[in-house]
């Protein structure tokens, strides 16, 4: 592949086209990490620091590709942050591809004082985010990263619906000046993240995509619940209820103004999440309404709770991320505005 050069903000991500026709129902991982590969081609500035988890992230395959530009930390993510806030002032392009458990809690102090606060160009992925790491229970499960890392200031938060869209995410958030944290799931072939957006997206930051138009109520999905708000908008489509369907990748900035129109032509609102329903989507979006165009909102995700081990097709249902549970959600809060 050619050398397309380092990238520069606002150019469009050239590995949508490299990766574009391998996307279909791909490990979200190895996508992530082929990714990662391509960016360090277009980009000599990037160097990626890990924390013994290269092999589960995929960071391996940078690794394998540019060992001159990966650093394995050992077990020591407060280590990692601090150190790629120096790299920053070298002018190097720091990624840390870590669990987004360890480098949230562990790391969070350095994160606010050495990051978020100088504005350092840092580009943290929380990966095996949420309930989708299903054998290593509450202590893997981060619940709470969304809460944590949109109320830090200065902080840009994306998290991609699918591989698809993490391949043209990932070079954007990476070409934007300052921090970002980017948050991905553990996702396996035929996993909990299926194909949602179609050909031709355009991940755009700050831009929610609408992937279903309707007129009775907006479904708000980020990461896999948007799977699930497609499902829920053709169940409520049989009982001749009509569903808009909200992609929320970028959580912060978040796209007001799509939301605060959508929101006002159907007058009911469910978002989804695969996170608390404290701090996160469901928050944002009902902060940005309660200003702007208060309509009844019902929020699915994770109530309050730590996570538990067990198998994932036991585990959703247990915590109500089902497609199930958006529609139950959509039922009950039409069932507030029709009072």
């Amino acid at each position: 592949m050619s050398d397309l050069g380092p990238l520069a903000p606002g150019d469009p991500p050239a590995t949508i086209h490299v990766l574009g026709a391998f996307l279909g129902a791909q490990d979200i991982r190895r996508i992530f990490g082929q990714t990662l590969v391509e960016i360090g081609r277009q980009d000599p500035r990037v160097v990626v620091l890990d924390c013994q988890t290269a092999i589960p992230t995929m960071a391996v395959a940078f690794a394998r590709e540019f060992p001159e530009r990966f650093l394995d930390f050992g077990v020591a993510e407060q280590n990692a942050v601090s150190f790629a806030a120096g790299l920053t002032r070298m002018g190097f392009l720091p990624i840390l591809p870590l669990f987004a458990c360890f480098v949230v809690r562990r790391a969070f102090d350095q994160l606010a004082t050495q990051v978020a606060y100088p504005e350092l160009n840092v580009k943290i992925c929380g990966v095996y985010a949420g309930l989708t790491s299903p054998n290593t229970g509450a202590t893997h499960q981060m619940l709470q990263d969304l809460a944590v890392m949109r109320s830090m200031p200065n902080l840009t938060v994306v998290e991609p619906a699918d591989a698809y869209e993490l391949s043209q995410a990932l070079p954007a958030v990476v070409s934007l000046p300052g921090p970002v944290y980017f948050r991905m799931v553990r996702g396996d072939i035929g996993g909990p993240c299926p194909r949602v957006c179609p050909d031709g997206y355009s991940f755009r930051l700050g831009r929610a995509g609408l992937l279903r138009e309707g007129r009775d109520i907006t479904l708000v999905g980020s990461g896999l619940m948007v799977s699930r708000c497609l499902q829920a908008a053709e169940t409520l489509a049989a009982e001749g209820i009509s569903a808009d369907v909200l992609n929320m990748s970028s959580l912060k900035p978040l796209d007001e103004t799509l939301l605060v129109e959508r929101a006002g032509r159907t007058g009911a609102v469910v978002t989804a999440e695969n996170h608390s329903i404290i701090g996160g989507l469901g928050s944002a979006v009902a902060e940005c309404l309660a200003e702007a165009q208060p309509v009844p909102v019902r929020r699915v995700g994770v109530r309050d709770r730590f996570g538990e081990s067990a198998p994932l097709e036991d585990l959703f249902p247990h915590y109500g991320l089902t497609a199930e549970a958006v529609v139950d959600a959509a039922r009950s809060v039409l069932g507030i505005r029709r009072r």
